[in-house]
């Protein structure tokens, strides 16, 4: 299905329903990969329904063809990211002193307080709104694993039709990209309970029970429906029981090896249709705005008289946080109501200057930075890839010509020499390498981080030590740290690159070049070795390149985690290693193949073994680390971090009590016991 038809066929429905004044609400469901961000967005030259929609909703608010149209169509925009629990206002994502959260107004229905409504007039503003908020999601990517990919976005585009009589219609339409479905089957397969900072999206599990009880009827027989157990559901509580026209897009993979994927997506869309909604009209009378905004003026003034009375009095604490708490919800929800339309816009046009702001301290080019800095169409530049489609080719850094140098490292503004490009992230240091481009020839990158530990610069897969000069040509690719993943574009002969040239190519390109072990020392000493010996045990060339390709890739994850707890803690007392189970797999050639490959945790200088994890364990907790890692990064590193990892039997994939490794350890005899445990199930299968 072509992106015209899938538009016709679900976009124009709710927009149809929007300027009824029915709330309309799409949700993309789907395990990572089978489509969901090429149908919901898609790239400039085959666009998907959230620019379609816009296109046509602002063609209409610009030339209302009905019969009765409105003397004023309004729109404004939200875009808001659900990552771990937490909401992200993307269009303004500056610090905030109180966090974001879902509320339920008895007139107003479900909304978030205080999240960013930019009154929008064109498709156009709508756009740079939607690249703005893509933007600071890429951005965010602070280590290898993309939270794109474990997060959800909601675009929320807010109609108020103004008729003649006075009335006016208010409508949404909510446009949610889910996270990857597949993480769900890991989760209930390994055991892992849902909590912030672990790995799988747990809100899509609520959102699986949500559906269940809703499909069998449970609301109406009185049977509690768990809306509040996650964000996401709290958020799509109209959505799916309420006020609101719903539609689900299931999007599946065509590959064989996905079929058992997608015959749960097929399964849970097959529970969605049994649900039912009761959409109806919101429209307001002339006079009841003013009666609205009379009666929030007036919980205000009763919220602050009891709070001043509380604190006169010296109550507990708790009461004057629930009264300072309310009193804050009364007075967002007046803004909301009480604010014109002229005074939405003189907000937006400051949110603009704020966001103008935010991408120059972030050293980011866009076109039109391009044109007003006298930027020539040659000029090179550096394009981001990501393994999420709709945030592939939205960072873009020029290069800078020689005499002068293209910096990259975590230093900002404010230091002696800020850098050209500044990232934030996992093996990012203050500087991490300088580019030297001279018009006419090309490029030259060089690592200057004095710290090869913490600083990891890779161009065409092959790790650059500190010092090296490496020559660059078009297409070259470029990783800095391990989250940031670009594509060298020289010259004015690539066309494609600013959306669609890595539609096809982007996830495997990004994969190839994130776990390629080519040139790390360490991995190669430990593959020769495994070699030599699997040689030695007469394992033929084809299994023998298969075990190395899987051991090379988990070697690239341990050094991430190994850098993880580095960066996180100054003397952590824990590293980790790949080795191969050679007594199994030689036990069981011919019966177990391709062989067990487990991680084992040491604490170090001892050399204690804590833990050993089978390959997809550890792929779960490394999820786990990086979380913490970013959690880091927003917070503080000066904080002191403790991370808790569960130890996990690996020849029966057991849970047993939490351990804390990064934490201080526990009594020696205590470690000892369990290192003795794993290390002897681990040498005598």
């Amino acid at each position: 299905m072509g992106q015209d038809l899938l538009y016709e066929q679900v976009g124009e429905p709710i927009l149809e329903n929007v300027l009824e004044g029915f709330s309309g609400t799409l949700f993309a469901y789907g395990q990572t990969g089978s489509g969901k961000s090429h149908s919901i967005m898609g790239p400039d030259s085959d666009p998907g329904i959230i620019p379609q929609l816009a296109r046509q909703l602002f063609e209409i608010a610009e030339r209302d063809p009905r019969p009765n149209p409105a003397s004023e169509m309004r729109i404004q925009m939200s875009f808001l990211e659900i990552y771990n629990e937490e909401l992200k206002d993307l269009l303004d994502p500056r610090p905030r002193t109180k966090k974001l959260y879902v509320h339920q107004h008895p007139k107003l229905g479900v909304y978030v307080p205080h999240l960013t409504e930019a009154a929008t007039d064109s498709v156009s503003d709508c756009m740079r709104l939607l690249d703005f908020g893509a933007k600071i999601r890429a951005t965010a990517q602070t280590n290898m694993n993309s939270t794109s990919s474990r997060s959800h976005s909601v675009l929320t585009l807010r109609v108020a039709q103004v008729f003649s009589n006075g009335k006016i219609r208010n409508s949404s339409v909510n446009l949610c990209d889910l996270a990857g479905s597949e993480r769900v089957k890991k989760s209930g397969a390994q055991g892992q309970r849902m909590r912030e900072g672990a790995s799988i999206n747990g809100s899509l599990s609520v959102l699986g029970q949500v559906i269940s009880k809703l499909a069998s009827g449970a609301d109406k027989k009185g049977v509690h429906v768990p809306y509040r157990q996650s964000k996401l559901t709290h958020l799509l509580m109209d959505a799916l029981s309420g006020n609101s026209v719903t539609t689900m897009l299931a999007n599946v993979s065509p590959a064989q090896s996905e079929a058992d994927e997608s015959m749960g997506t097929l399964r849970f869309a097959e529970s969605v249709k049994k649900v039912r909604t009761k959409p109806q009209v919101f429209e307001l009378a002339p006079e009841e705005p003013a009666q609205l905004m009379e009666s929030l003026n007036l919980q205000i003034k009763l919220l602050q008289s009891a709070l001043e009375k509380e604190r006169t009095s010296a109550p507990g604490r708790g009461v004057a946080r629930a009264i300072d708490s309310s009193q804050d919800l009364m007075q967002s929800l007046a803004k909301r109501v009480g604010t014109s339309w002229g005074e939405a816009v003189e907000e937006t046009q400051a949110l603009k200057v704020v966001q103008q702001k935010l991408l120059e301290d972030m050293s980011l080019s866009v076109e039109e930075v391009g044109q007003l800095a006298g930027v020539g169409a040659g000029t090179p530049y550096l394009l981001n890839i990501s393994d999420d489609p709709s945030l592939s080719g939205c960072l873009l850094y020029f290069l800078r010509s020689d005499p002068e140098l293209t910096t990259v490292g975590q230093s900002g503004a404010g230091s002696i020499a800020p850098n050209s490009i500044m990232l934030r992230g996992l093996g990012i240091p203050a500087k991490l390498c300088e580019i030297r481009y001279s018009p006419g020839s090309k490029a030259v990158v060089r690592k200057v981080s004095a710290d090869a530990e913490k600083g990891r610069l890779v161009v065409n897969g092959r790790p650059l030590d500190t010092g090296v000069y490496v020559n660059l040509q078009h297409g070259d690719r470029l990783i800095f740290g391990w989250a940031f993943c670009f594509r060298l574009v020289m010259g004015s002969s690539d066309q494609r690159t600013r959306s669609d040239s890595f539609d096809s190519v982007s996830t495997e390109l990004l994969r190839y070049s994130m776990t390629s072990s080519m040139g790390s020392m360490s991995i190669i000493r430990a593959t020769t070795q495994w070699q030599a010996e699997m040689q030695r045990r007469g394992v033929p060339d084809d299994q023998a390149e298969q075990v190395l390709s899987i051991v090379g890739e988990q070697m690239v994850l341990v050094e991430e985690a190994n850098a993880l707890c580095s960066e996180m803690r100054d003397a952590i007392p824990t590293i980790l290693h790949v080795e191969l189970d050679i007594g199994l797999t030689f036990s069981f050639l011919h019966s177990a193949w391709p062989p067990t490959v487990v991680v084992h945790v040491l604490q170090q200088p001892e050399g204690r073994m804590l833990a050993v994890w089978p390959a997809d364990d550890f792929d779960c907790r490394l999820n786990g680390l990086r979380d913490a890692h970013r959690e880091a990064l927003q917070q503080g590193v000066g904080k002191r971090w403790a991370f808790r990892l569960s130890c996990v039997e690996w020849w029966a994939g057991q849970v047993k009590p939490l351990r804390e490794i990064a934490a201080p350890a526990a009594s020696d005899e205590e470690s000892n016991s369990e290192a003795d445990e794993s290390f002897t199930a681990l040498v005598s299968p």
